[in-house]
């Protein structure tokens, strides 16, 4: 697989949807008491979104507009979009597979998970990627409940994963994520802020990230220019056209 295309892929799985000026749709509030955990997820049937997201790290600064979609739990589809109506790759999740195109290089991949921890060398599914880009908490896992001053301090173990989650008392929000692979030493730290109603639940209208995969760091940021939530049913296409290559695994 080539550099380019696995650095768009991860950046897309690890920032697909913090929101920038929210449109209210129907979104509701699902404030959750879990054990002694009070959050405020965000529960709705599809959603979809449009924005600008940035990757930085010590070879390459890439920056593209994107295109959102997601049916929750079920599908998180992707186009990259660089300007003057041109897509350069589009992605699909499902809770089993991966997909991606690369329109510019006329090739793309298909397979699952399993290819990507070992790629990425971090613990990554579906469930995961989705709530990161969700900023909601997931109740999984052994975990403990500590207080941090006003916030919530919640933290499991899933596996060789260790989620800290710092959840705001003031809106019983998610406002920042730490994810650690307890094998590699592999790191994920995800900050929500700026947020700002869609419907009646308070939603990052910004987000960052940072990961440290084997000593290396890379920077992402995430906004949208719009957001939408709906109960009609969103279309996520991904039909591979007959000349593009499917790249070989290794």
């Amino acid at each position: 697989m080539s550099k380019h295309l696995l650095c768009c892929l991860c950046a897309l799985l690890l920032l697909a949807g913090c929101k920038k000026e929210t449109m209210p749709t129907t979104a509701v509030a699902t404030t959750e008491n879990v054990g002694s955990v009070v959050v405020s997820n965000l529960d709705f049937n599809y959603l979809s979104a449009r924005g600008q997201f940035t990757m930085n790290d010590k070879n390459d600064n890439l920056s593209s507009g994107i295109s959102l979609r997601i049916k929750k739990d079920s599908v998180i589809w992707m186009s990259v979009l660089p300007g003057l109506g041109i897509e350069a790759a589009r992605l699909k999740l499902t809770q089993d597979s991966v997909y991606m195109m690369n329109r510019l290089r006329k090739e793309y991949i298909a397979t699952d998970y399993a290819f990507l921890r070992r790629k990425l060398n971090l613990d990554i599914d579906f469930d995961v990627v989705q709530a990161i880009l969700l900023g909601n908490y997931q109740a999984r896992g052994t975990e403990q409940v500590l207080d941090e001053q006003a916030m919530q301090h919640v933290q499991q173990l899933r596996e060789n994963l260790v989620f800290d989650y710092f959840i705001a008392g003031r809106n019983n929000k998610l406002e920042r994520l730490n994810v650690q692979d307890a094998q590699t030493g592999n790191t994920i730290t995800v900050r929500y802020d700026g947020f700002q109603p869609i419907g009646q639940v308070p939603f990052a209208h910004s987000m960052a990230a940072q990961v440290l995969k084997q000593g290396e760091v890379v920077d992402f940021t995430l906004n949208h220019s719009r957001v939408a939530i709906t109960d009609e049913q969103l279309d996520f296409p991904f039909a591979v056209p007959g000349d593009y290559k499917r790249l070989p695994f290794n």
